[in-house]
C-alpha cells in the first residue's frame, strides 16, 4: 500500500510491516495500524508511522539505551492483548519528545510501547503507580560527586548556620 507522509513522503509499506494497535494509542485510539521507520541506522531513534493518517508519527528509542534500570512486568492483560508466547517476541520503545535542543529533549517512560514482533500486535502500556514521569530527560545530566556543586565549587561538608 502506498502512505503519503508528511515527514516521508509517500512511502510503499508492505502488509507484514503494519503493526496493529487493536485499541489504538492514548489520545489517537481511531489509528489502529502503524509501521517502523528507520531513517537513520546510526541514530537510535525510530518513527512509528500511521498508515491511516500520514501526519501522525511518533519518535520512538528504546529505553534502555538511556536508562539501563528502567524495567516493569507486563501484565497478564498486556500479554493476552499482545499474543505473548515468548518473552524474546517483544520489543520495548518509548516516545521521545524533541525540542530544540537535545538536553531538554524528554522520553516517555510511563508509558512504554510494546510491539511483539510475531503477531504484529502494538500496546501502549500505562504504568500506573510505577513512579516513571511521561517527560524524563533523554539525555541525563552527568552525575555531580558528593562534594561538588552544580557550579563546580567544592560544596559544604556541614551546615553551618544552625
Amino acid at each position: 500500500m502506498l502512505v503519503n507522509t508528511i515527514r516521508f513522503g509517500e512511502l510503499e509499506v508492505l502488509e507484514e510491516q503494519v503493526i496493529t494497535f487493536q485499541q489504538g494509542i492514548p489520545g489517537f485510539e481511531q489509528l489502529h495500524r502503524y509501521t517502523m521507520i528507520t531513517p537513520d541506522e546510526e541514530l537510535p531513534f525510530k518513527f512509528l508511522q500511521s498508515v491511516e493518517d500520514g501526519g501522525v508519527a511518533f519518535i520512538l528509542t528504546n529505553p534502555f539505551w538511556f536508562y539501563t534500570d528502567y524495567e516493569f512486568e507486563l501484565s497478564q492483560e498486556a500479554i493476552d492483548v499482545l499474543g505473548v508466547a515468548e518473552p524474546q517476541d517483544v520489543t520495548v520503545w518509548s516516545i521521545v519528545s524533541v525540542t530544540e535542543s537535545m538536553a531538554s529533549s524528554t522520553i516517555n517512560l510511563l508509558a512504554p510501547v510494546v510491539i511483539n514482533e510475531k503477531t504484529r500486535l502494538g500496546k501502549q502500556i500505562i504504568l500506573h503507580g510505577s513512579g516513571y514521569l511521561t517527560k524524563h530527560l533523554l539525555i541525563q545530566p552527568e552525575p555531580q560527586t558528593v562534594h561538588e556543586t552544580a557550579s563546580g565549587e567544592e560544596a559544604p561538608h556541614a551546615r553551618t548556620d544552625t
